[in-house]
């Protein structure tokens, strides 16, 4: 005779295994990964900027081929700077104008005066002491800019005898902003022209 009496606990669905709980370790692990970025990244963006500034600058210095000069002839501390001839030496005050051709010709004022970059005049004035056997005659006949621009105008001691002394004034009336950087000069012996050159300047001082 069959047992009928089944236990109902036995026809029950089998109980189902609970499930995991996701680990959290993929987590720390993309937060470590995230961290660690960040911190490359801080690091290097600064030091790939402070490489283009550097790079920037050798490369003006390079281009500009002066080491104290912006590739259009202005100074770093924004001031223009003369460039003097192939071998000639930028003259200023207490310099000889022609050392190398008699007479003596002292550089007594050179300098830029105005009180308005629009409205400015550069001054210089030159001392002779006729040193020669015959008379002379120093004339300045123009300034040269730093754009190149050629500013024309005649001062002279007029005729010197030997022996004698004498002084020149020129005067040129300068475009806004701009600063001469060589004279024009024609040393005259005798009546006859001995010297006829471009001298380079040195920066001269603004005077208000």
């Amino acid at each position: 005779m069959t047992d009928d009496n089944t236990d109902t606990d036995d026809l029950a669905a089998p109980s189902e295994s609970p499930t995991p709980e996701p680990s959290g370790s993929d987590d720390d692990l993309d937060r470590r990964r995230l961290i660690r970025w960040i911190a490359v990244l801080a690091f290097a963006v600064p030091v790939i900027v402070e490489v283009l500034t550097f790079g920037g600058l050798i490369g003006d210095t390079l281009l500009s081929g002066d080491g104290g000069d912006t590739a259009d002839g202005t100074a770093t501390d924004g001031t223009e700077t003369a460039t003097p001839t192939p071998g000639e030496t930028a003259v200023g005050v207490g310099d000889e104008l022609l050392p190398d051709a008699p007479p003596v010709e002292t550089i007594e004022v050179s300098e830029v005066r105005g009180e308005s970059p629009d409205s400015r005049t550069y001054v210089l004035r030159v001392a002779v002491e006729n040193t020669t056997e015959g008379s002379v005659e120093l004339r300045l006949t123009g300034v040269t800019l730093r754009d190149e621009t050629s500013l024309e105008s005649v001062s002279t001691t007029g005729s010197i005898p030997a022996g004698g002394t004498g002084e020149v004034t020129g005067a040129w009336g300068l475009p806004t902003d701009s600063m001469p950087v060589a004279v024009d000069v024609v040393l005259l012996r005798d009546g006859e022209e001995s010297t006829s050159r471009s001298v380079p300047l040195k920066r001269p001082p603004i005077r208000g």
